[in-house]
């Protein structure tokens, strides 16, 4: 609280302009914490979104790991919110694990989302890709144009490789 005292201080001391500075680079940097505050906040809510449409896309056959570190394949999934989770390997004895769905921390399991921004990003490198492409073969074109326009100027030249015809 001192340091705010100090400040105001000497913003009554030094000035009419310096004691304004000193509310404007205090509202500055106010603003910048709740701009900072609400991106963070939008992104989070979006990483929650994602992550409740993936728990939803869970159906059997997903391989999931869970936040214990439980890693198996979903045999099933209830209507409760939980899974049925088998673990285990033939030789050394499956066993089958019942838990909540929002024990899951990871899984192959896509929802819309994800989809979607896959699909954005597939087309994206393939726009680039083509683009890419496509400027690789404009240069080419551009080196047997003046290749071309090199040929005519060589018929002119072509008298003094007459005279070695002549000599024969």
């Amino acid at each position: 609280m001192n340091f705010w005292k100090l400040l105001a201080d000497s913003a009554e001391n030094s000035g009419g302009w310096q004691q304004y500075m000193v509310y404007i680079l205090l509202g500055v940097i106010l603003v910048l914490l709740v701009v900072w505050l609400l991106f963070s906040g939008r992104k989070n809510k979006q990483r929650q979104k994602e992550y409740m449409e993936q728990l939803d896309a869970i159906a059997p056959g997903n391989k999931v790991k869970t936040a214990g570190g439980i890693c198996g394949v979903v045999v099933e999934v209830c209507d409760d919110n939980t899974v049925i989770i088998e673990t285990g390997s033939e030789n050394s004895g499956k066993s089958f694990i019942k838990m909540d769905k929002e024990l899951i921390a990871q899984t192959d399991a896509k929802g819309p989302t994800q989809i979607a921004r896959e699909q954005i990003e597939a087309a994206r490198k393939a726009e680039k890709e083509a683009k890419d492409s496509g400027k690789k073969a404009e240069p080419e074109k551009e080196e047997a144009t003046p290749a071309k326009e090199e040929a005519p100027a060589e018929p002119a030249a072509p008298a003094e490789p007459s005279e070695p015809e002549t000599k024969e």
